[in-house]
């Protein structure tokens, strides 16, 4: 029997020291990483994040194709439509503000918050009451925050409409005079 066992005590050695081995190069490659690696790491991380955060321009678009949705059916004095849509148009402001709420040095969660957010429940409030007119009044309200906004972003020339024409865009293409 110790010749079966001696003979395994070798070969366990040499394996264990073979694995010892490997992992002492390896910690080594792992912490000796020039800094050239390094920095190439950290380059590939913030492409990465840039890759994942969405564009503002993307986003934006999105409130704005939910805003002409929710006006037109406004007009068409379509309730339920229009009160699905303007929970659309939230849900697209919100996501703006948690998915992006910085942007070319602007705070832009902030922004939202000032001129966006106080714009909101005057027209929900209008539009759950029924209240063609005054919906039409706050919404246009809402869209003229938007506007207020983009000025003080030095984005002023981009301007919403409300939406309540055909115009596909409900924007203001025109330049400016």
């Amino acid at each position: 029997m110790n010749k079966v066992g001696s003979g395994r005590t070798p070969i366990f050695t040499i394996l264990s020291l073979l694995l010892a081995s490997v992992l002492i190069i390896q910690c080594n490659t792992q912490t000796n990483e020039s800094p050239d690696e390094e920095e190439q790491q950290e380059e590939q991380a913030v492409q990465k994040a840039r890759e994942d955060t969405p564009e503002l321009a993307d986003a934006m678009g999105q409130l704005q194709y939910y805003t002409h949705k929710y006006a037109l059916a406004l007009e068409a004095e379509n309730h339920e439509l229009a009160t699905f849509y303007f929970h659309e148009v939230r849900a697209a402001a919100d996501g703006i503000k948690e998915n992006i709420p910085g942007y070319e040095g602007y705070d832009i969660a902030r922004f939202m918050r000032l001129f966006f957010d106080p714009a909101i429940e005057p027209v929900e409030t209008a539009l759950a009451n029924r209240d063609w007119d005054e919906a039409r009044e706050k919404t246009i309200e809402m869209v003229d925050s938007c506007n207020s906004c983009h000025n003080a972003t030095s984005h002023g020339f981009v301007k919403v409409t409300p939406g309540f024409s055909d115009n596909p865009y409900n924007q203001d293409f025109s330049a400016p005079e």
